[in-house]
């Protein structure tokens, strides 16, 4: 059944769901580890992976700028957003502590999804008897 059947069927498509989610979490980790690996770097500026270009995957739609002062989200996937911090006196602006966190956050949800594909796998084992 088509990812469109089953929302039409009134279902969601809990594996596309969960892909969509660990390709956010990848490309997000991807991002973290540049920042820490430019952490030394001057005039580098800590950058992170938005949330909402994850979101709009779900939809058919292209989020467009109305406004000079609106930022327009890339359709080639992950986008990429700078995050505000403390300046050092190289102009870097990342903060190993921070950075860290987010790192640590990205295995945490990456753990859940797992688990959650697992217990949805195993429901569908017991459901056909095996």
């Amino acid at each position: 059944m088509q990812n469109a059947d089953l929302n039409r069927a009134g279902g969601t498509d809990l594996f596309a769901l969960g892909q969509d989610r660990m390709q956010w979490l990848q490309a997000r980790q991807n991002v973290l580890a540049g920042n820490i690996a430019n952490a030394n770097t001057p005039d580098y500026t800590a950058r992170d992976v938005s949330p909402f270009q994850a979101a709009l995957g779900e939809f058919d739609i292209t989020p467009t700028a109305t406004h000079a002062n609106h930022i327009g989200a890339p359709s080639n996937g992950a986008h990429e957003i700078e995050t505000e911090s403390e300046q050092s006196i190289d102009g870097n602006q990342v903060t190993l502590d921070q950075q860290l966190e987010k790192v640590a956050d990205v295995n945490d949800q990456q753990h859940m999804a797992v688990n959650i594909y697992s217990k949805y796998m195993n429901m569908f084992q017991t459901a056909l008897g095996k």
